[in-house]
């Protein structure tokens, strides 16, 4: 009888990929100790020798995360159009991970990845010339605003019904006119990711003209 292949050797660096594709296959709250412990084909309690808790496993996934996104950097490029680039690389790692958003979302930044990542962000926004206050207010609703747009993207195609299976939309009109533009598809989607960039920028443009009004 075969004797069959060995696994390969438990690190932390296996067990946080095994915790993020658990989380990408079955969603957050298949996400335990026990289930993660079964899927890597060990005792719950072997995991930590790698992981001191849950929260420190949930911590490792979300810097497995940001460790997907580039930082952000100067360049030749205006700076509206590095920050643009940095929303849509950050919205493209988290529709590659849309179950995790509720981990990215809710996670303190106490893990050197996550505060790498944040800190560069912090420091080209502060480059462009708003204060470090400014600074944690735009990032804040860039982060908001994509992790929120994501979320409404991944939970489409979950939902069973739309309002005019159960509502009379005659009583609704402009309800009603919505729902005659069909179903949202990934390029709508996209069109409303950069119409809010638009917006979001336009406020930039507008923190950095009241900032230069004030010094005159």
């Amino acid at each position: 009888m075969a004797t069959p292949p060995a696994r390969p050797a438990l690190t932390r660096a296996r067990v946080l990929q095994g915790a993020l594709d658990l989380v990408d296959r079955e969603g957050v709250d298949a996400l335990s100790m026990r289930r993660l412990g079964r899927v890597l084909g060990v005792e719950a309690m072997s995991l930590y020798g790698y992981v001191t808790s849950k929260e420190d496993l949930i911590d490792g996934v979300v810097e497995l995360i940001f460790g997907e996104m580039p930082l952000a950097a100067s360049g030749p490029e205006p700076w509206q159009e590095r920050v643009r680039l940095h929303a849509r690389n950050y919205r493209a790692v988290l529709l590659s991970h849309p179950n995790a958003v509720p981990l990215v979302a809710g996670r303190p930044l106490i893990t050197e990845g996550t505060a790498t990542f944040v800190d560069a962000a912090v420091c080209e926004l502060r480059a462009i010339g708003l204060d470090v206050g400014a600074a944690d207010q735009v990032l804040g609703i860039l982060a908001g605003f994509t992790q929120g747009q994501v979320s409404e993207q991944a939970g489409a195609g979950r939902r069973p019904e739309s309002p005019g299976d159960v509502l009379d939309l005659s009583r609704f009109p402009d309800l009603s006119a919505l729902e005659d533009l069909g179903e949202m598809t990934p390029s709508r989607y996209d069109a409303e990711f950069e119409l809010g960039l638009d917006f979001i920028v336009a406020g930039i443009e507008a923190l950095l003209a009241a900032a230069a009004a004030d010094r005159a």
